[in-house]
């Protein structure tokens, strides 16, 4: 048994280290060499919008990406070379006693570094940067990444280069700026990217908000084609078309039924895959009307009661786009919605009348509560002039009450405040990556420029938590233009989760509002301040948990089956059941299980769905869910079996893959392996060297091994579970030396049969 126990004992030892990548949530240090994408006015006032298209590209194509953001930062509100209120820190080259002439938070790092590319038109690559405090949260590519990220960046910011990479064509063309460190840096890594988003932008009428920003930014949509610069029309967005991620209404709100049998499911819409889970990592609303919201259709019109209908389909639900965004925001994904757009969801209220039939579910208030509007009989009781006694709005139909005279105020939620003049503004929690900028904040007009909670109403944010993050001089809760929150208020945006999460905590969306009708994509930002708003929305796009490594799936494999055959006669033959678990917050999609086979080994029969391919088999597995088990959900794990052939004696590795989708990235769990070992016979009725070979039992019949991935963490955060049942291993931390799989199977086996 001596020489079969060493064999596999050295066989899990060189699968049993974890790397200990930079993860989210804690300071690491960065190696000399590593490359850094400036957020600064400094060195990136031209390309600053183009550096989210760049992030974009390096994650799509495999790179990871650390936003590094020191927690203590602070916001100075003057420019700072305001005299006798300069900034601590200086412009550009730390030492030099250049002051911004413009409002910046602290630098969230010092490193020094030579210039790659510069798109401010000032240096030339190897020029030298000898100590600079990047502010703005800057990106970070760790030195062991720097190789593969080259060619991307290169890519992107060199045209005679996009013949060779079509990727990198875009209509905005403006050079990012680059760094590279000349020394090791120490920086906390707020967020770890490891995913491209998938974005859907709803068509409400404003949709060209949306993909201009997106334009100027070069991030394409999911089929790899720009945005459209104008507005969808007849027919020419949605899926099935070359404008995919343009949603209508009609394909968020999905089957509704007929108005004598409404389709009362919310999760049938284009925002969710046929099997439950969303299709996008985010969807974009810029102006909504709350009048098209109040909208509802029926095919040939509507009857005046429900008691008339004769199986009339709808055709157009406002309410039912806000109980799917709802829905959505089950998942660890993100919305944005500008201008009357905010108002449209917030403020919704299910209306259980016809011709809206709602349900409870229809209900938008996905920051704010609803208050306690004061009970009325009539107009006069309502002591505010801006209210209306309005009969029924309140309790599901129950009750009168004040509401305001405002359409796009009812239901409030959030009234609309006037724009607060720029230089007025309070910036709260620079630390936070939804807030990140430099240089100042312009507003814009609009229907609504900012908004204000409601003391008439007794408004407020749930759980009384801070999700304000630019407001006018008497807020939050008074002229805020920027706020973002988890839905419903389930948890603190601000506070600095650990990666990954605890289990079951903040697995919700988040959602972010932002006041104004249009900013501006215009360079320099520096003289165009109300960029800003442009780059809030784009700060969104990356800080969505489904991009970072703390809402991916982390998918956990097993192979079992024997692993001592014992056949007399050629070919030998076993069956080996692949099993796959999903024990991160975030869902796979167009997952692929596979099993490989080495040389010698064929498949013979496998598990209906399997695809023989030159090397074993492969099952399309569709999406996978995670371990909250929402409603609608598919299961976060399962399995596939084959049955294998093997040609002759001897040892034989078999492994199993997976691949999948998150966002427009393609990620492969860790791929795990198990060796099987066929022999002729059991020398002297027994096995070899007079013992139990760990895939037999004590009468000879042959006992499953389950072998269990040692880093199924697409993450990289060097997190793992396994689960072989009775004999796994206990999940580790980074740096611990596991003794897993094949080894604890042997000897827990062992231990079963004294």
């Amino acid at each position: 048994m001596i020489k079969h126990f060493s064999r596999l004992a050295l066989w899990v030892l060189t699968v049993a280290f974890v790397s200990n990548a930079a993860r989210a949530g804690e300071e690491q240090t960065f190696a000399s060499g590593s490359l850094i994408i400036p957020m600064d006015l400094a060195y990136q006032d031209h390309g600053m919008f183009q550096s989210y298209g760049l992030i974009f590209q390096l994650l799509r194509q495999g790179v990871s990406v650390y936003w590094v953001i020191d927690l203590n930062k602070s916001w100075h509100a003057a420019a700072c070379d305001t005299q006798g209120d300069e900034c601590a820190w200086d412009c550009a080259e730390d030492g030099s006693g250049l002051k911004c002439p413009y409002p910046t938070a602290s630098p969230d790092f010092y490193v020094g570094a030579r210039v790659i590319w510069d798109g401010e038109g000032q240096a030339n690559p190897g020029d030298p940067i000898t100590l600079h405090g990047y502010r703005g949260g800057p990106f970070v590519i760790d030195a062991a990444d720097a190789a593969a990220a080259r060619p991307i960046i290169d890519a992107w910011n060199d045209q005679g280069l996009w013949a060779d990479n079509p990727w990198a064509q875009r209509t905005e063309f403006h050079v990012v700026s680059v760094h590279e460190t000349t020394e090791e840096f120490t920086g906390y890594v707020r967020k770890k990217m490891v995913a491209a988003p998938t974005i859907a932008v709803f068509s409400d009428g404003n949709e060209d908000i949306a993909t201009s920003y997106l334009r100027a930014a070069g991030i394409p949509q999911s089929n790899g084609l720009e945005f459209p610069a104008g507005k969808c029309g007849a027919n020419d967005c949605g899926p099935g078309t070359d404008k995919p991620d343009m949603l209508t209404v009609e394909s968020i709100m999905g089957d509704m039924g007929t108005c004598d049998n409404p389709n009362l499911d919310h999760q049938n819409g284009a925002l969710f895959t046929t099997d439950g889970v969303p299709a996008y990592c985010q969807i974009m609303s810029m102006h909504w009307n709350v009048n098209d919201r109040e909208k509802v259709e029926c095919q040939g019109g509507c009857p005046a009661t429900q008691a008339e209908c004769s199986g009339q389909a709808f055709t157009y639900h406002g309410h039912e786009v806000v109980a799917e965004v709802r829905k959505f925001l089950n998942f660890p994904v993100h919305f944005f919605a500008e201008c009357q757009a905010v108002n449209a969801y917030e403020n919704t209220v299910p209306n259980p009348a016809w011709p809206y039939l709602d349900d409870s579910e229809r209900i938008g208030h996905y920051l704010t509560d609803l208050g306690t509007p004061p009970d009325c009989t009539n107009d006069a009781d309502c002591t505010d002039a801006d209210f209306e006694c309005d009969p029924g709005f309140c309790d599901n139909g129950t009750r009168d009450c004040c509401q305001s005279k405002n359409i796009k105020e009812k239901g409030a939620g959030f009234l609309i405040a006037a724009r607060p003049d720029s230089a007025t503004l309070k910036v709260f929690h620079p630390e936070v990556p939804y807030n990140q900028m430099d240089g100042a904040f312009g507003t814009v007009g609009g229907s609504e420029p900012a908004y204000n909670l409601s003391d008439y109403l007794g408004t407020g944010y749930k759980n009384d938590i801070e999700v304000t993050f630019i407001s006018g001089p008497d807020g939050p809760g008074d002229q805020d233009v920027w706020m973002t929150g988890y839905l419903d208020g389930e948890c603190d945006i601000i506070q600095p989760f650990l990666d990954p999460k605890p289990p079951a905590e903040c697995e919700t969306g988040k959602v972010s509002y932002l006041g104004g009708h249009r900013y501006n994509t215009n360079v320099p930002l520096s003289s165009n301040t109300d960029g800003q708003g442009t780059r809030m929305f784009l700060n969104a796009l990356f800080e969505a948990d489904c991009v970072t490594s703390s809402g991916q799936p982390d998918i956990v494999l097993e192979l079992s089956g024997e692993t001592t055959l014992v056949s007399p006669a050629l070919p030998a033959e076993g069956s080996y059941t692949a099993s796959f678990t999903n024990v991160g917050a975030g869902t796979a999609l167009d997952a692929a299980l596979g099993q490989v086979m080495p040389q010698g080994a064929i498949v013979t029969d496998s598990e209906p769905g399997g695809t023989l391919v030159a090397d074993g088999v492969e099952w399309e597995i569709g999406s996978i869910g995670s371990p909250a088990a929402r409603p609608g959900e598919p299961p976060n794990q399962g399995g596939r079996w084959a049955k294998v052939s093997f040609a002759d004696y001897g040892d034989y590795l078999l492994q199993v893959r997976m691949r999948y989708r998150v966002g427009v990235t393609m990620l492969e769990a860790a791929p795990i392996s198990l060796m099987v070992k066929v022999v002729a016979e059991a020398p002297d009725g027994g096995l070899e060297d007079g013992g139990l070979d760990a895939g037999q039992d004590a009468g000879g019949d042959a006992a499953d091994a389950p072998v269990v991935s040692d880093a199924g963490d697409p993450g990289g955060d060097g997190t793992t579970s396994n689960a072989a049942e009775g004999c796994g291993c206990a999940s580790h931390r980074p740096g611990t030396l596991v003794f897993c799989a094949g080894l604890l199977v042997l000897l827990c086996c062992i231990r079963r049969r004294r």
